[in-house]
């Protein structure tokens, strides 16, 4: 935890492109919507529940919940022939139970029912905010009406909205999910506190058909927050103590180096640079020989786009990398010695820096939904976090820590870190914004996978980064990285890199 935070936030640091923009005819859409919809009786939404009953094409019957709370959390719930299935983001993660069971979304399934959570809840009021660009996708007709349809890109991920050429309204809502696509279908709006809402609602996934009649729908119900938080499992093993378990992983974080020393990889990165409506507009990808020395390691460049280098290319870049080495060692020294300098004050002191660390970051954000789950075939302990509300930061580490939301997942036994998933909910400035400021939709995650059945080792990491630099440069960028072909090796001394350990392809 102490090194993994600083890391993501350095890298996200040093990636930047282009500003961000959206269609203009899209706008003009998205305006007449918002006064279609209610106008400025919108604004004063919170919360939105609805219920009905509803009916499938092979005559199923049951009943359908919706909720919504500001700012962005959303669960829906179907209740068909006495089996339920739930979907839910609550801010900080996604999960959903269905027929394969209850569990925590991951990758774009988790970044998709964002992007709907964000939309249900600012009813397309806020999209610069939520840097949500949209994008006019055409027109079509949807029963016999003509329709406009807008694409909602953010984080990678897109949702597409048809609105009525002549009330303005949303007819349709089309997403892409693991087995296809999805379309929902809005009709029968009413006014509700001035608020124009769908009480005939239609949802398509292949052949499958559910229609939903709206019974009730309230705007600013009372909110219970623990509805979207992850279900609890009944006859669920117990829970270790979080504190204890967080403690335990740090203790063993020196084990684990050790381990990692042995193993070297090839990393594969995709730099994608972004245009002002967040489409690709450019991507690099480039495969490096990763060479771990003490704490740090050392990436060789093999090739540029499937474009191996040339002998004079490979020449400069292995000087490049034993220059690098050299230069790691010594550093590495430099801090053993600071390490140990530090050990001997906090002996004295009777103070622990990592257990500090690791207490701070428990006092410093809300744990929610601690629970068991089982990622890539292994149990593991996950839960949520949030900033806390009234701590009031007392330098930068804790004020970076108090920004984010996110997922952890721990192997208990293994005594690591096995994902991590984080995002700011507010801007993070530099220098009082003079010199940099992160955006609030910048987000991370990184990913490991168990090797040898010994040790969780990197598999993965992405960053998607919207930033500002000296006031005047907007960037937006997404990064990704994948670790494979781990092997085991015998440490030479000498770290003698000057030459590839494998014969190109």
């Amino acid at each position: 935890m102490r090194r993994l935070l600083p890391r993501a936030l350095l890298a996200i640091l040093a990636l930047a492109i282009a500003a961000l923009g959206a269609d203009k005819s899209a706008t003009k859409i998205i305006d007449r919507y918002k006064k279609a919809s209610g106008g400025d009786a919108v604004n004063r939404v919170k919360s939105t529940s609805m219920t009905g009953s509803l009916k499938t094409n092979d005559n199923l019957s049951g009943r359908f919940n919706y909720q919504t709370a500001s700012p962005n959390s959303l669960r829906i719930d179907l209740d068909v022939g006495g089996v339920r299935a739930s979907e839910c983001y609550n801010g900080k993660s996604a999960w959903r139970t269905d027929g394969r069971g209850l569990r925590t979304l991951l990758g774009d399934e988790a970044k998709r029912l964002r992007l709907e959570s964000l939309v249900a809840n600012n009813r397309l009021r806020q999209l610069q905010q939520t840097r949500i660009i949209p994008q006019l996708a055409g027109k079509t007709a949807i029963d016999s009406r003509d329709a406009n349809a807008i694409e909602l890109a953010n984080n990678g991920v897109r949702l597409k909205l048809f609105f009525d050429a002549a009330t303005g309204l949303i007819l349709k809502r089309e997403r892409e999910i693991a087995d296809g696509t999805e379309e929902v279908f809005y009709s029968d709006y009413r006014a509700i506190d001035g608020v124009m809402e769908p009480f005939s609602i239609k949802i398509k996934r292949g052949a499958s058909e559910l229609v939903i009649a709206v019974e009730k729908v309230e705007h600013n119900r009372t909110t219970d927050f623990a509805a979207f938080r992850y279900p609890q499992v009944e006859g669920a093993r117990p829970l270790p103590d979080l504190e204890t378990l967080m403690k335990s992983i740090i203790a063993n974080q020196e084990k684990v180096e050790e381990l990692r020393e042995h193993y070297t990889c090839r990393m594969t990165e995709i730099e994608r640079k972004l245009d002002g409506d967040g489409r690709v507009k450019s991507s690099e990808t480039k495969i490096y020989e990763v060479t771990p020395i003490g704490d740090n390691s050392v990436e060789r460049l093999l090739s540029v786009n499937g474009k191996y280098l040339s002998a004079s290319e490979q020449e400069k870049e292995d000087k490049r990398v034993q220059k690098e080495v050299e230069e790691t060692i010594k550093q590495n020294e430099k801090e053993k010695q600071k390490k140990e300098q530090r050990r001997a004050r906090e002996k004295e002191k009777g103070e622990d820096d990592d257990d500090i660390t690791i207490l701070a970051f428990l006092r410093i954000s809300d744990i929610t939904s601690v629970r068991r789950e089982t990622f890539r075939g292994h149990e593991v302990i996950a839960f949520d976090f949030e900033p806390r509300k009234g701590f009031k930061a007392k330098n930068r580490a804790e004020e970076i820590i108090n920004k984010l939301v996110g997922t952890i997942w721990v192997d208990e036994a293994a005594q690591q870190i096995a994902r991590l998933e984080a995002r700011l909910t507010d801007s993070f400035k530099i220098g009082g914004g003079m010199l940099a400021s992160i955006g609030a939709s910048t987000a991370f995650a990184f990913e490991q996978e168990k090797v040898d059945g010994e040790l969780w080792l990197p598999s993965f990491g992405e960053a998607n980064i919207s930033a500002r630099v000296m006031l005047l440069a907007k960037f937006n960028r997404s990064m990704e990285r994948r670790y494979t072909d781990y092997k085991k090796y015998q440490i030479d001394s000498r770290y003698d890199l000057t030459r590839p350990k494998e014969n190109k392809q």
